[in-house]
């Protein structure tokens, strides 16, 4: 287990939590739903300790557990009114089109449907923010993405796209390069968005980044190594994080391209349905997953998966604990 947990252990005290509560939100909370968060807390260890031992064959499942649990252990902490007994027992997520997807053997053509459920409350209860780490160790900067309606689609093909670190992977997998760049500065004036995003002008990825369906008039200039992108439109670009750099602790904000109709989800959000994906495919569609980690059939996008559990068994309780410790002092200002 890594170092967050040392901090996350803290939420299985119901004392501890009890202190949290009043210091953070001023007012006092009752043992009953002190339990009910160490509860989720305890589960959601648990189910990451037991993911590390486990076989392939269950692994998955067992990660998607534990994201379930810390993501419902973070909605009873933010949501005042939430309780055990209300909120909403669903996933918030199924795989709508899994017949065509088992005929093609194309994974990254999974396309989830939202519903009410523990998805859909987590992007409210986090007001669907990511927060940055933009050229630090330490988050200084959030983007508050539209919350968006209870039902919306989008593929895991565009949630990969949402894993700067895991661009490798990704671009292994699917044969494509991967349309993401880190940018250094956005700046905001009405409708118009000016973004400096690192490395040379590459006009096919930035129209995959900035598609002409939501994106108008885009003008690129290329100055010093960099790309200068100004754009006139309604639309917010799609922002993801990069946890590791050539620093190896410094982050960086990346521009990726924006999910169908125009629907944003944040960080947090995007690592829930990525481990929705392949934890149900594991739970109920064994014999697809058994062929892909055996190598049977499909297996190009085992190693994705693999990678995948990786980054999320070590982000995800890192995320949950950003959260936790919202605001920070530059939200205050």
């Amino acid at each position: 287990m890594n170092d967050i947990w040392h901090f996350l252990r803290e939420f299985e005290s119901k004392e501890l939590v009890k202190r949290f509560i009043k210091k953070k939100y001023d007012y006092g909370l009752n043992t009953s739903k002190a339990l009910e968060i160490t509860s989720a807390f305890t589960q959601g260890r648990e189910y990451f300790s037991s993911c590390l031992k486990a076989d392939i064959s269950v692994r998955p499942l067992l990660q998607y557990y534990g994201i379930v649990a810390l993501s419902r252990g973070l909605i009873l902490i933010m949501n005042k009114e939430a309780r055990e007994n209300n909120i909403t027992p669903s996933h918030g997520l199924k795989i709508k089109n899994w017949n065509d997807v088992n005929k093609s053997g194309k994974i990254e053509d999974v396309i989830l449907r939202s519903s009410k459920g523990t998805f859909t409350e987590l992007i409210s209860v986090t007001e669907n923010k990511s927060y940055f780490r933009a050229g630090s160790s330490g988050i200084n900067w959030h983007v508050k993405f539209d919350i968006p309606d209870n039902e919306f689609e989008f593929s895991l093909k565009e949630i990969s796209f949402c894993f700067p670190d895991l661009d490798m992977s990704v671009k292994s997998w699917l044969d494509v390069e991967v349309p993401y760049r880190v940018f250094n500065n956005l700046k905001l004036n009405g409708n118009k968005i000016e973004l400096e995003i690192q490395g040379k002008c590459n006009p096919e990825l930035l129209d995959q980044i900035f598609p002409a369906t939501y994106f108008n008039n885009l003008e690129i200039v290329e100055r010093n190594h960099t790309c200068i992108v100004k754009i006139d439109s309604d639309q917010f670009p799609n922002l993801a994080q990069k946890w590791v750099s050539a620093f190896q602790v410094i982050g960086d904000p990346c521009v990726v391209p924006p999910f169908r109709k125009g629907v944003y989800i944040n960080d947090i959000s995007t690592m829930y349905a990525a481990s929705f994906i392949f934890g149900t495919i594991s739970r109920y569609y064994p014999t697809t997953w058994s062929n892909i980690n055996k190598g049977i059939n499909n297996d190009s996008v085992l190693p994705f998966a693999l990678n995948l559990m990786d980054f999320l068994q070590d982000k995800y309780p890192k995320i949950v604990l950003d959260f936790i410790e919202s605001p920070y002092e530059f939200e205050k200002k």
